[in-house]
């Protein structure tokens, strides 16, 4: 019985050190090279700088510039990857690297440069490839900064970019109100939630008449793709929950687990306006999970209810003097007019922050 105990205390610890070895590796590998490419970004820009080229004559130098390094070194080089080479650079002048970051054979120098945006090797060049289409430097440094935080995939970023998830985020920044605002811990959660939520991946035609089953069967047949829409660190636990009281059945659509905020979060769903008497049956399931279902160290249970219309005064009515943690957000069908949404943002943006995030 020793024997066996310590051969499994052996496999298991040349296990963990070859999978930290290969992750670290691997996270060294990815560094250098997003050092390399940036590099290579900074000496075509300072060729630029030195023979004072104009557009033209840059475009001119990065197409012999591929066909040259993509005949010596072969694929990797072409045009556009040299053009995105030399955009990181430009909008990412801090390269940075930890102490604990091999860099295979490169001697790396901290920049001492104190503004601009700082590469960070947690995402790879196909991230920052996809980062680097976004125009405003706050809207790079937004998805940058979610797509460490939420560990998206490539996928997912260019979904949450096409979606036009920063242009949302800002205009609807100051309109999202709490029910509660003096709650701390929801005013320190507020941006998980999103307010509208952009559901294109259902398929669901614009002109499609559909009701609140055919609509919770078209989330549940794309549950990672909604997992992915309400964002990082929620876990679904079941639909059409059922709740019992004085020999009355309730059924709530969507009941999920959020391991962050540690506490249930209640989704119902509706097609049409939101009335008060949804807000008060809201209401009633999660004082029910707060009594019934949360366990010790969960926090009290928040929900979501979301619809496709809403009135906000009737909203504001409804929820005046309720302490339970309610959020009642849109959603759409369709991407949103990127383009009239990157324009109303522009102008706020111009007008708080006219120097730093343009």
């Amino acid at each position: 019985m020793k024997r066996v105990t310590q051969s499994n205390k052996l496999l298991s610890e040349i296990k963990k050190l070859v999978e930290e070895s290969r992750q670290f590796i691997a996270k060294a590998i990815n560094t250098q090279l997003l050092y390399t490419y940036w590099q290579v970004g900074k000496l075509i820009h300072e060729a630029e700088l030195y023979e004072k080229l104009d557009d033209i004559s840059v475009r001119q130098m990065l197409i012999e510039l591929s066909k040259e390094l993509t005949t010596d070194l072969g694929k990797g080089f072409s045009r556009s990857q040299l053009t995105y080479m030399r955009l990181f650079y430009l909008k990412f002048p801090v390269f940075n690297i930890s102490s604990d970051t091999m860099t295979l054979g490169v001697t790396v120098s901290h920049q001492k440069k104190e503004t601009g945006l700082t590469v960070s090797h947690q995402l790879s060049w196909s991230h920052y490839y996809e980062i680097l289409k976004c125009n405003l430097e706050a809207e790079i440094r937004f998805y940058q900064h979610y797509a460490i935080k939420e560990n998206w995939s490539v996928r997912e970023l260019r979904r949450q970019i096409d979606a036009a998830l920063f242009e949302r985020n800002t205009l609807s920044e100051n309109s999202r109100k709490l029910i509660k605002p003096e709650s701390s811990k929801l005013n320190d959660t507020i941006n998980i939630f999103k307010d509208p939520y952009v559901l294109e991946f259902l398929n669901i035609p614009e002109n499609h008449l559909y009701n609140e089953k055919e609509f919770e069967q078209k989330i549940i047949d794309n549950l990672q793709s909604f997992i992915l829409e309400l964002g990082k660190g929620f876990a679904f636990i079941g639909r059409q929950y059922r709740i019992t009281l004085n020999n009355t059945h309730f059924y709530l659509d969507l009941v999920f687990y959020h391991r962050i905020l540690k506490c249930f979060v209640l989704i119902d769903l509706k097609v049409k306006n939101v009335k008060h008497q949804d807000i008060g049956q809201m209401n009633l399931y999660l004082n029910y999970f707060e009594a019934e279902q949360n366990v010790e160290n969960d926090n009290p249970p928040i929900g979501i209810i979301l619809t496709r219309y809403k009135d906000d005064v009737i909203v504001e009515y409804a929820t005046r003097g309720i302490s339970n943690n309610i959020f009642v957000s849109k959603y759409q069908l369709y991407l949103p007019d990127k383009k009239l949404l990157q324009k109303k943002v522009k102008e706020i943006l111009d007008s708080e922050y006219p120097q730093s995030l343009t």
